[in-house]
């Protein structure tokens, strides 16, 4: 893995804490959490010194840098990734090889949780090029989705693997509990 894919998962985990657009005890709709991505997605590009550019034709953000190098398409979806309808890794896949690596961010019900990665892997198979999959983890009660975990998967070579999780709720997230926690943990 590059430092730079690295530092992007580490930016993305500590920042989606930060403003974050419910209160304990409370549910958001999908407009507040499609801008608190775009938020986030935007900071992490600033931070590693590119900009990001919203509702490409092609991607619903690229991160680029100065020079026009694409750091990351990324794409996001409320919708579980698992459905047949939602086509956002293929869009990401069709365009992967311009960037150095792709990002999608997507929820899951926890029992559908391995269908998703199931599918990811099975589309990201062939790909030259990592792709960074954050995946919110979630149940349901009252037909509103309670966060469980952020999870941080990586895809490449064939293969995938979870690199990090985190509670999805910044008040349940105790940050000093991570002090020694390794990767995928």
């Amino acid at each position: 893995m590059k430092r730079i894919e690295r530092d992007f998962i580490t930016l993305f985990n500590c920042l989606w804490y930060q403003d974050f657009p419910v209160i304990e005890g409370a549910y958001s709709n999908t407009s507040n959490w499609t801008i608190h991505i775009g938020h986030m997605v935007k900071q992490c590009a600033k931070l590693l010194g590119a900009r990001a550019v919203f509702e490409n034709a092609r991607t619903d953000a690229v991160l680029k840098f100065p020079d026009g190098k694409v750091l990351s398409n990324v794409e996001w979806e409320w919708i579980e990734a698992h459905k047949d309808n939602v086509g956002e890794i293929q869009k990401l896949l069709n365009t992967h090889a311009n960037a150095a690596f792709s990002t999608f961010i997507s929820y899951s019900a926890e029992k559908n949780l391995q269908a998703t990665l199931n599918k990811a892997s099975e589309l990201w198979a062939s790909a030259s090029k990592p792709l960074i999959f954050f995946v919110v983890t979630f149940t349901m009660d009252s037909g509103n989705r309670w966060f469980q975990e952020l999870q941080t998967y990586v895809f490449e070579g064939g293969t995938h693997r979870l690199y990090r999780s985190q509670p999805a709720l910044p008040w349940e997230h105790a940050a000093s509990e991570y002090l020694e926690c390794e990767d995928g943990q």
